[in-house]
């Protein structure tokens, strides 16, 4: 039998758990409980962040790590460390502040002024210092009443002296530019943070940082010592001029008037070598439309391949060879909210660039970003802006950190989201559960829970894990841990089926104007709503610049449509051999490859997992050697699903509800599977011929009777979960009738845990054999003539009570766990509903038919 399936049948699986550890410098004496209470959710490694710490790299700070890694290290825990005194990576703890200032990043920044000729003689002022130093002088002539320019430049860089441009202006309308590089422009905040594009700026990061704890730590690093995480480093560059329509911190892409864009003196050679003359006069084209030629898009284009190659090669790259080197490695995620990947300013530039020479993708799951049930609606959300799109959120950002690892040989198919963190107390199991699912489907093996806090109330981007032990639903989370880490190891280092590739959008974004290209979630959503497996891959991976895609992979790349698109990633499409689907059109010069609008294209891709309908239910297809793993995932909160599916696999396999401990085996021949799922729940089949348990007999049909006992309701505030002397559940009501705890006219405010009592005989009758609980709010334990028969901690409510029930008499108990936020009102719970508290039903009991 496999031996991934082995390790998690017998509870012997690896971790893929490494939650944020936050320290303060305030609870050090704590410090071995607080992770003690971590290892008890299952979990096996952390990840320190200094959040913030008054110290950090400080001697409080060691002597806290002290105790950290002494205490993990009798845990077998490992100790990952998020690289720098606070988010976002790059202030190398001040380090660049106090003694490299020189490395602070570099800016392109233009002033121009409109002048009519002809004029004798004429004068203009421009600026010139240490901080903003003068490249060159470029006069252009204007065409038409908006600001276009002619490519056709004049240098008048000769005229200038000191800070004066004298120059015997031609007849017509002129635009003078002058091109600058400036230590100025930051993002707010910002202002001694390191140059991404140098590699020397980024060594002081290694200085401050890595190198100190090497120092310190040595005989931990590859042993208890796991590695650094970077966490949202970006190229930090902002607007020179303030935009009459600010786009955000997320539109901050090339061609925009006024936005300032990094800069390295390396660059003019490479891109006067791109586009085979003097690129000097070409570079009011990042901001300005030329016309006359196609200059703006080339030198756009061209730009941004040079900064985002850059910041690979001396950030990313630089960081993770100094890792591997000490022995550990190195890890982190960038931001890539609203399709911002491919931009500069809070970003890196190019998703895949940006983390290439990690050891694993990453990515971040926060904010509201991604919402149960929201598929079809934009909808509100706490990060920048307001609001969340659903189409790049559900089907684009975690298919970019699974396709990474999987196309990527030296991440070793591993892909780490950070999770849950900023959705308010009112994120519940029942949302935590899905967004786990949501990942596996996506091929994303590692999670970073966000946070464990040393404090409680803690008003920092909650909820926090365990909240120093007033959290209600702490045993719901450490099942999900459980089941989290059990399917990670399940699933790790498959190889993904992909029916489809996508063609990652950075060079339509960089080479066409807006509204000439289309954003790559369109062709994802349909793809996904018809069950056709995708990856989104970069140019560098069909060029072959990374890894190698084995003929046959894909059954097509799907282009988006773009207007244009350079020259080179046409020929590298044309030479890849596989079918090339562009959508709505060609791009202009392109004479192969088959077109298609979205709605036709499921007609033109054949799915590996053919399933009639269902636009909700996700599927994850792979392999690994001789065995296949599919897992289905119910995305509805609303729908079962009931249906067949078609997979590529056929013999005996084994069907695994891991977070119900629920385990079958089975034998089909024809590929053919009845799938049958409740909101929220999944399952993961394996198809292993080296199986040799027994078929499980057929789950005999069963009928249901509602169930309407006398309840005792009992309250446990959570309030008083630490007080020793207040250790027990207060008397509440007495009633058949389930309803709301926190309704108006019952108690609203209530946080805690619902305990419901009941007592009910069978006598000479047939015996139930299972217990349905329907709604709940939000975890249940149930408890039967004493035997524990388990936790649910989402839909579906149902517990086997074949093994407890008897005749005569029968004492059942079923406690129940709300969340903290009626009683914690933090502000990002203020945009997730919370669920009804209590055991809302209708409560079923289960019979075999007769």
């Amino acid at each position: 039998m496999l031996k991934q399936l082995c390790d998690v049948i017998n509870g012997k699986e690896d971790n893929y758990l490494l939650p944020f550890f936050w320290q303060r410098g305030t609870n050090r004496d704590d410090i071995p409980a607080q992770l003690k209470r971590v290892y008890d959710t299952g979990t096996r490694a952390i990840t320190v962040e200094s959040r913030v710490h008054k110290d950090f790299c400080g001697k409080t700070w060691w002597e806290d790590m002290d105790v950290i890694l002494s205490e993990a290290e009798k845990l077998g825990m490992k100790v990952w460390l998020l690289d720098d005194s606070h988010f976002p990576t790059g202030s190398a703890n001040g380090l660049l502040e106090k003694k490299y200032p020189h490395l602070r990043a570099w800016h392109l920044c233009e002033r121009h002024i409109d002048i009519m000729g002809p004029q004798k003689s004429a004068t203009m002022l421009f600026e010139n210092s240490e901080d903003r130093v003068l490249l060159g002088a470029y006069a252009y002539k204007r065409v038409g009443y908006e600001e276009e320019i002619i490519d056709n430049a004049i240098d008048v860089t000769q005229y200038c002296h000191g800070t004066y441009l004298n120059w015997d202006v031609p007849d017509g309308m002129w635009r003078v530019f002058f091109i600058y590089k400036a230590q100025k422009f930051y993002r707010p905040g910002c202002e001694y943070y390191i140059d991404p594009m140098n590699a020397e700026s980024v060594h002081v990061l290694i200085e401050a940082v890595y190198e100190t704890h090497y120092e310190h730590y040595s005989k931990y690093f590859g042993k208890t010592f796991a590695g650094f995480f970077s966490d949202e480093p970006m190229l930090n560059n902002d607007y020179y001029l303030k935009p009459m329509v600010d786009k955000g911190m997320f539109n901050m892409g090339i061609g925009q008037y006024g936005l300032s864009l990094p800069w390295n003196d390396d660059m003019v050679a490479e891109l006067t070598k791109i586009l085979g003359r003097d690129a000097m006069p070409c570079i009011p084209g990042v901001w300005y439309n030329m016309v006359g030629s196609d200059i703006s898009s080339k030198i756009r284009c061209a730009y941004m391949d040079i900064i985002t190659r850059y910041y690979s090669e001396r950030f990313t790259q630089q960081l993770g060879k100094w890792s591997r080197d000490h022995g550990v490695m190195y890890i982190g995620h960038i931001i890539e909210d609203m399709n911002c990947s491919a931009h500069t300013g809070t970003t890196g530039g190019h998703y895949f660039r940006a983390l290439d020479g990690q050891d694993m993708s990453g990515m971040d799951i926060v904010l509201h970003q991604v919402m149960p049930g929201y598929t079809g609606y934009k909808h509100s959300s706490t990060g920048f802006g307001g609001y969340a799109d659903p189409e790049f959120f559900q089907y684009v950002l975690a298919n970019l950190c699974g396709s990474m690892a999987q196309v990527y040989p030296n991440l070793k198919k591993r892909a780490m989201c950070e999770v849950f963190g900023a959705y308010g107390w009112s994120e519940g199991t029942p949302v935590m559960k899905w967004l786990v699912d949501y990942l596996l489907v996506n091929g994303v093996n590692h999670l970073v829970p966000h946070a464990f806090s040393p404090d409680f109330p803690d008003e920092d981007c909650p909820p926090h894990f365990g909240a120093l032990g007033h959290d209600p639903q702490y045993d719901g989370f450490c099942s999900l841990m459980n089941y989290a880490n059990k399917a990670c190891h399940l699933l790790y280092g498959t190889d993904h089926i992909s029916d489809a590739a996508i063609l990652y959008q950075a060079e339509a974004e960089w080479y066409n104007a807006e509204g000439d290209m289309m954003l790559m979630q369109k062709p994802a959503y349909k793809l996904s709503q018809n069950h056709i497996s995708y990856e989104i891959i970069p140019y560098d991976v069909i060029a072959g610049k990374v890894g190698d895609i084995p003929y046959g992979r894909y059954k097509a790349i799907v282009v988006p449509y773009a207007k244009k698109l350079p020259q080179y990633v046409l020929d590298a499409l044309y030479n890849l051999k596989t079918k090339v689907i562009f959508i709505n059109a060609r791009p202009e010069g392109c004479n192969f490859g088959d077109v298609s609008t979205i709605e036709s294209l499921p007609e033109k891709i054949k799915p590996s997992v053919k399933v009639e309908g269902n636009p909700e239910l996700r599927i994850y297809a792979s392999r690994r050697g001789e065995t296949t793993e599919i897992m289905f995932f119910n995305s509805s909160t609303r729908e079962s699903v009931d249906t067949t599916a078609l997979v590529p696999a056929t013999g005996r396999y084994c069907r695994l509800d891991i977070l119900n401990d629920n385990m079958e085996y089975g034998t089909s021949d024809d590929g053919k599977l009845e799938i049958k799922l409740a909101p929220y729940q999944s399952v993961i089949y394996v198809f292993d011929n080296t199986i040799e348990e027994p078929d499980t007999a057929p789950a005999a049909e069963k009928t249901e009777k509602e169930f309407m006992p006398i309840y005792k309701i009992s309250l446990f505030d959570a309030a008083d979960f630490t007080d020793p002397e207040k250790q027990e559940f207060i008397p509440y009501k007495e009633t058949a009738e389930l309803f709301d705890i926190t309704a108006f006219g019952e108690k609203p405010g209530f946080s805690g845990k619902m305990r419901y009592e009941a007592s009910f005989d069978f006598k000479n009758g047939e015996m139930p054999v299972g217990l349905e609980l329907g709604t709940v709010g939000q975890t249940a334990r149930v408890t039967l003539n004493g035997k524990d028969l388990g936790i649910r901690i989402c839909r579906p409510y149902s517990f086997d009570i074949s093994g407890a029930v008897r005749e005569g008499e029968n004492k059942l108990v079923i406690e129940v766990s709300n969340t903290l936020a009626n009683q914690v009102q933090d502000y990002f719970s203020y945009f997730l509903p919370i669920p009804a508290s209590g055991l809302i039903g209708p409560v079923k009991l289960a019979y075999f038919s007769k």
